[in-house]
């Protein structure tokens, strides 16, 4: 049921960051965009492993499935922020490509929640 949820976000976030990826291609931030895009999957990715280790944990230790939560919380952001800092500085890319193909693949997670009652479900 998990890995079908993963299949799913990442088919949903990934035809959007492809979308994006296109829209900013004819504005010749191909790079950027692509960049976005590589977050994106990156922490859905990691969002859905998170879930899945963290509902195996719970059967047996509900404290240590919400423990594994938050620290897969913290984990992403710091990497999510260490990524973006790498992208706008290092490789100079365009902020608004970036940031803008990331949020909007972010956003694109609402449609996998449709119909459910809990984020784990």
């Amino acid at each position: 049921m998990q890995n079908r949820s993963l299949s799913q976000s990442l088919k949903v976030q990934g035809i959007i960051g492809l979308i994006l990826l296109a829209v900013f291609a004819f504005f010749g931030l191909w790079a950027s965009a692509l960049y976005g895009l590589f977050i994106g999957l990156v922490n859905v990715i990691l969002l859905g492993l998170t879930f899945q280790r963290a509902n195996e944990k719970a059967a047996e230790d509900p404290k240590s499935g919400i423990l594994i939560l938050y620290l897969s919380a913290v984990i992403r952001f710091v990497l999510l922020a260490v990524l973006f800092v790498l992208g706008l500085s290092l490789l100079k890319l365009d902020p608004m490509a970036v940031v803008l193909t990331f949020v909007l693949m972010q956003a694109g997670q609402m449609f996998n929640l449709k119909g459910k009652r809990r984020l784990t479900d």
